[in-house]
Parts: structure tokens; sequence; C-alpha cells
């Protein structure tokens, strides 16, 4: 009885430990190619495919920088650029071509959460979570304006290098 209770005990360790990927480290894993899969809804509207293909890396003025080429449905290919730079651990602000002001990361954990306000009063919080494979995000994005729910996007982030 005791042997099975012990053995018990570290499997339910051993699948706890398994399932925890560990620390997100936002510029290690968007260093090189990264691709997303995500699916848009916007309210009153359907749902459209948008796939995100990124290259990211240390920018002349030793900022992060991320380049992403934004396939949104049927709408014209588009590229949005990001410039980042960590302000304390786990704390980055920077900049986002769509964006209106300034873009806040907190990483915390396996967990990234970014806000920030697009042009025409759009906030935005996402979501990206590592997953156990540690090559794996999962990303979901809430946008709302006056307090009312615009859109959401789910979907997933794969590191490619």
């Amino acid at each position: 009885m005791r042997v099975a209770f012990l053995a018990s005990c570290a499997l339910a360790f051993a699948t706890s430990a398994a399932a925890d990927p560990g620390k997100l480290d936002m510029t290690a894993f968007f260093t090189g190619r990264s691709h997303a899969d995500n699916v848009l809804k916007v309210a009153f509207k359907g749902s459209t495919p948008l796939l995100v293909d990124s290259v990211g890396g240390t920018g002349d003025k030793g900022d992060f920088v991320l380049i992403d080429t934004v396939h949104e449905g049927t709408k014209p290919v588009r590229q949005r650029k990001w410039v980042m730079r960590q302000i304390a651990p786990g704390h980055f602000t920077g900049s986002l071509s769509d964006a209106t002001g300034p873009v806040d990361i907190v990483v915390s954990g396996n967990t990234a959460t970014v806000r920030y306000t697009m042009k025409g009063g759009i906030n935005i919080v996402q979501t990206m979570k590592l997953q156990p494979d540690g090559r794996t995000l999962s990303n979901h994005v809430e946008a709302t304006k006056f307090g009312l729910h615009f859109g959401r996007v789910d979907g997933t982030i794969r590191k490619l290098d």
C-alpha cells in the first residue's frame, strides 16, 4: 500500500513537471522565424483566417525588432513592425506600427500579456502562453472599444528556428 502511494505521488509529480513548459523568454522565442495560425472573429461578422509570418532579432540600437507579414483573409498582405526594449525583468515597452501609443508587455512565468491601443481607439489585450513543447504559444487576443467586445483572435504561434 505504501509503495503504491509513493508511486502515485511520483507519477503525479512527474506529470505536473512535464506539463510545466517553464518560463517564457520572449526575445528567445521570437528571435528568428515564427508562424501564427489564428482565427479572427469580429462582432457581427464571420470568422477570418489570420496568418502571421514573423522574423525577429536585435536591432541596431540594442532593442528587439519583430517584422510581421500579416495575411488577413482576402485583404492585401501587409507588414507591421514591433520595436521593444526591456525596462525591468519580465517587463518590456515599445512601439507597434498598428498602435497609436506605447505597447506594454509583462511576462510572468510561462505567460505574456501584451497591451496597446490600435488606430480607431480599439484596446488590445493579448495573452500568449508557452505550451509544454516549449516551441508553441497559445494566442488569445481581446479587442474592446468603450468597454464593449469588438472582436477576438484565437490560435497558436510556432517557433520555426
